[in-house]
């Protein structure tokens, strides 16, 4: 894939299945690409975003651990994340590796939900975590977004050996019965996100300079925040 790389209505799968552990479905290093009505199918590290500015659109993202995760600068607007069943499910593993580095994931308007068809047993034995930092810096924010009550009260849990103090994790405006953040991480680098200037950095517009290129693709998009009357 090269740069202004672009898909839509593509169902990506990696068919390893969960006993083969790392398998990723889509390995992305395409500047200004943009995916919309995708899916992508597998366990853990489903999508690899590795580098430079993407945006997801519309897509469903299958996983268990870690598997949205990577060194890019993306948005996922108003995609469907699903879990599936696993000990421990980490959905982001952003690698951002320094305070100079310009990068991380935006998740606005999207849905942190279980794969459907689950048993009810299954779906009652899910532990879902917003993130982990693959590197000290990691840079995730969800806002504006839909969490299902399999988030853990937690929201989110630690690497091995990686330090949390300078990590940038942040909620902004988050519904449904997973979004108390009252019992969130107590990190110096976890932030309940109260003013929109601080969340409007992670926009469309701003954090991956969205209506510079967006607009060529044809993918539909929102440039900012999504306005509550």
């Amino acid at each position: 894939m090269g740069q202004g790389f672009v898909a839509q209505s593509l169902t990506i799968e990696n068919s390893a299945g969960p006993q083969n552990h790392q398998a990723a479905a889509l390995y992305n290093t395409a500047d200004q690409s943009a995916f919309y009505n995708c899916i992508f199918l597998g366990y853990q590290d489903t999508l690899y975003a590795k580098e430079n500015r993407q945006f997801y659109k519309d897509c469903k993202i299958y996983g268990t651990v870690d598997f949205i995760f990577g060194h890019a600068k993306a948005v996922f607007q108003d995609c469907h994340i699903y879990a599936r069943p696993e000990t421990l499910i980490t959905i982001t593993a952003q690698n951002r590796a320094s305070d100079s580095e310009v990068n991380g994931f935006s998740f606005q308007g999207c849905h942190v939900e279980a794969t459907p068809g689950l048993t009810p047993p299954q779906r009652a034995n899910l532990r879902v975590f917003l993130g982990r930092p693959w590197d000290r810096y990691s840079t995730v924010i969800f806002m504006q977004s839909i969490f299902d009550d399999i988030v853990d009260p937690q929201g989110w849990t630690e690497w091995p050996g990686v330090p949390v103090d300078h990590l940038y994790y942040a909620e902004y405006d988050n519904s449904g019965l997973g979004a108390d953040t009252s019992k969130r991480v107590n990190w110096k680098g976890y932030h309940v996100v109260k003013k929109w200037m601080e969340a409007d950095w992670f926009t469309v517009a701003k954090f991956i300079d969205g209506n510079s290129w967006l607009p060529e693709t044809g993918v539909p998009y929102r440039s900012g925040l999504r306005i509550v009357s």
